[in-house]
């Protein structure tokens, strides 16, 4: 029985010991989770990344230390020492209170991890945002250019039609006035052929009353020796 009685007493201070170093553990945590809520620039981002692997470090340590108190916890009830009861009973009190100030802790980190996961991804979508509204004005931009430079050329070639146009203009009337010229010649020669041929038919018949009289003188003659 008294050996029963101190091996029930060597495991209440085991659970004891073990629960001070989870509390010791806890304690730590809770530091170094005030520290990351309180690391929040971005300036300060470095310092934040090595408290996170702190932070993660410490998780882990206390998932061993926490297993190991459960272990020896239903290791003692198991014993069904009733002596040690009322103090075992006062350790799975205390375990549960240093479990809640853990999950205390990590549920401010994890509040405080999507917050800012969600402020990252809120500015990237701005980042983005941001960039494609870069890109349209700039393919805007591009475009504007293009439809210039079209415009340009478009009246560069109504410029270039136009004075074909008036240079096409400039030939005709060249032409016609050669045209002009070349009739305005060619009438002065018709009408001197008009007169000629006017002053001929006057000769002819002026030729004509000629031989008309000569020949009636010479009737009158025949006339006259018979």
């Amino acid at each position: 029985v008294g050996s029963v009685a101190v091996s029930s007493s060597s495991s209440i201070t085991q659970i004891s010991e073990a629960l001070l170093q989870y509390q010791r553990n806890v304690g730590i945590l809770e530091k170094i989770a005030q520290q990351l809520l309180t690391t929040t620039s971005v300036t300060k981002q470095m310092q934040r990344d090595e408290l996170e692997q702190q932070y993660n470090v410490q998780l882990d340590v206390l998932r061993q230390l926490e297993q190991r108190v459960k272990d020896l916890i239903v290791a003692q009830r198991k014993q069904g020492n009733m002596a040690n009861n009322q103090a075992l009973t006062k350790l799975e009190r205390d375990f549960e209170r240093v479990q809640g100030l853990a999950h205390s802790a990590k549920a401010k980190v994890s509040r405080q991890q999507k917050q800012i996961q969600q402020r990252g991804v809120t500015a990237a979508l701005e980042e983005n945002a941001a960039a494609n509204a870069l890109q349209i004005e700039q393919e805007r931009f591009q475009l504007q250019l293009q439809q210039d430079k079209l415009q340009e050329e478009i009246m560069r070639e109504r410029e270039e039609e136009i004075r074909n146009i008036n240079k096409g203009m400039h030939t005709v009337n060249e032409i016609y006035k050669d045209l002009a010229h070349i009739v305005g010649s060619q009438q002065e020669q018709i009408d001197q052929i008009e007169n000629q041929m006017e002053d001929a038919r006057n000769n002819a018949e002026a030729g004509l009353v000629q031989v008309q009289k000569a020949n009636d003188r010479h009737n009158n003659s025949n006339c006259t020796i018979s």
